[in-house]
């Protein structure tokens, strides 16, 4: 059966969403080629025609099925998430991973990506948990014929080096470049836009506000704990100083709910994006388009840079400084070990990880910002984009970090100007000097004590019954994977370590279940 052609503004069918997300079969056979599924669709949001020779402005994805080839485009970033699977005679694509597992198709786990991701909590390029599956790359433009199977080309071009400009032409280029993104994506109608107490956000907020585009509302989320609470105090001062109305939602469902939801319908590819999954079902009830501050962070202003800064100066070897962001970089870093029994440890080791991690670093080697550039290319892009593209389906989500001149521009500041570490926030005094007087919400310290350790308690205490009553193959999976869990919170270092290791746990659940096609949302 064939379907009409699909327009979505995000990817459907996440946690209320507008229904399962499209998807487009293709088999060759005797009499031609037959299709199931969306013969066409259009997922984000491109500013232009994204069939045009250039690639136009926004994050999109799109495809098309004409009956005799297939053509498939991605924006510049590669920022929208769409996947696919090529064999000798038939594809499929779709923005969900799970719509790629049909009965009877392989499901083999990728073991170099898989070493990665238990590690940073991200995977790198177009790798995937699944080796048939693979990301779509950015720039991207793909066809599939019957006769000449499938063939792809990527823009994506290794990061040019620095610009000659001092520090005064780059924050003044940052401001300037910035106002003209907004400026080409201002609202048509009334919207609610998402406020953080950090800097990317306050930036957009300020810099509509400024334009005459305010928002009618400011809406903030509740982070899990150890998270103090800042980022809604922050913003909400900051909604109060323009006089606009701020609301702070907290969440529904326990940390363990939301994380065993955020997983399979961000595609298994990230570890981030649970804690905003109410106040991006907002958005999606209450609101036509919104913004996101994705690319502000790695571009401008890294959140990494304490370690950025120190691996600069020490300049170790490719796989040394593989090895270092292995361990200190990630979401579990050397506490991975802790979950991996002999065979799984054996088959993704740190020495597979450091080999393959080495490979991306050498791409971004050349870049005016190297370890910015693989951060934007590996986190940003295959983990963070997933809230706004995955999970926020049925809003328009701009991305004014993204514009095209802005990100040329921020690529090309010189390497000492990012390691200061301030470029954002000199931006942001001398656009709204009046403004500089307030904090970052990350600047207040996480929560310890006893709140945060009933916290954890609770996410294990779930997780275990989950496992008892609904999952009973999790008792069994993994090599032992949940017992080692339970070891791992004895000893020195046991609350922290129990912190990083629970949503990785629970993610190695859920991976082998689906990929044994016994999982909630297995398609096999």
């Amino acid at each position: 059966m064939v379907s009409a052609p699909v327009t979505a503004p995000g990817r459907p069918g996440t946690d209320g969403g507008a229904g399962p997300a499209p998807v487009l079969r293709l088999w060759r056979t005797s009499g031609g080629v037959r299709a199931e599924g969306a013969v066409a669709a259009t997922l984000g949001h491109p500013l232009g025609d994204p069939e045009g020779a250039k690639i136009p402005e926004g994050i999109f994805a799109r495809w098309r099925w004409d009956g005799a080839r297939l053509h498939v485009r991605t924006d510049r970033y590669g920022m929208c998430p769409l996947f696919y699977r090529a064999g000798a005679d038939r594809f499929a694509l779709s923005p969900d991973l799970r719509a790629l597992l049909a009965p009877g198709e392989p499901a083999e786990l990728d073991h170099d990506a898989l070493a990665v991701f238990v590690r940073l909590g991200f995977f790198l390029a177009e790798d995937t948990c699944f080796a048939q599956i693979r990301a779509l790359p950015p720039a991207a433009t793909l066809t599939w014929t019957a006769a000449g199977g499938t063939r792809l080309t990527s823009g994506w071009r290794p990061p040019p080096g620095p610009a000659a400009m001092d520090r005064e032409r780059a924050v003044d280029g940052f401001v300037e470049l910035f106002r003209e993104a907004v400026a080409r994506r201002l609202p048509e109608q009334p919207y609610v836009l998402p406020l953080s107490g950090g800097r990317d956000s306050r930036h957009i907020l300020l810099e509509l506000h400024r334009q005459g585009a305010s928002p009618r509302l400011c809406l903030s989320g509740a982070k899990f704990p150890p998270d103090p609470g800042a980022d809604a105090r922050v913003a909400a001062e900051l909604a109060g100083r323009l006089g606009l109305p701020h609301r702070t939602l907290t969440p529904r469902r326990s940390q363990f709910r939301a994380e065993l939801t955020a997983n399979t319908a961000q595609s298994m590819t990230t570890l981030d994006g649970a804690w905003a999954l109410p106040v991006l079902a907002h958005l999606r009830r209450h609101t036509p388009l919104t913004y996101d501050g994705i690319g502000g962070g790695e571009l401008a202003q890294n959140p990494s840079i304490g370690l950025i800064r120190e691996l600069s100066a020490a300049r170790p070897a490719p796989p040394e400084l593989a090895a270092r962001l292995l361990r200190e970089a990630g979401r579990t870093g050397r506490h991975a070990e802790r979950l991996l029994g002999p065979r799984l440890g054996r088959l993704w080791s740190a020495e597979r990880a450091r080999d393959r991690l080495v490979t991306e670093l050498a791409r971004h080697e050349h870049a005016a910002f190297p370890l910015g550039s693989f951060f934007f290319w590996n986190r940003t892009r295959r983990s963070i984009a997933m809230a706004p593209y995955a999970l926020a389906s049925g809003t328009a989500v701009h991305a004014p970090y993204l514009d095209h001149a802005l990100f040329d521009h921020l690529t090309t500041v010189p390497h000492r100007f990012l390691l200061d570490g301030d470029l954002h926030d000199r931006a942001l005094h001398r656009a709204f000097p009046e403004h500089a007087g307030l904090g970052f919400a990350a600047a207040v310290p996480g929560r310890q004590g006893a709140a945060l350790a009933r916290h954890r308690l609770a996410f294990l205490t779930r997780l275990l019954g989950h496992a008892l009553l609904t999952e009973p193959r999790w008792l069994r999976a993994g090599d032992g994977l949940l017992g080692r869990l339970l070891a791992a919170g004895r000893g020195p270092g046991a609350p922290a370590r129990v912190s990083r290791l629970l949503p990785l746990a629970l993610y190695l659940l859920q991976l082998e279940s689906l990929a044994a096609g016994t999982g909630p949302g297995s398609r096999r």
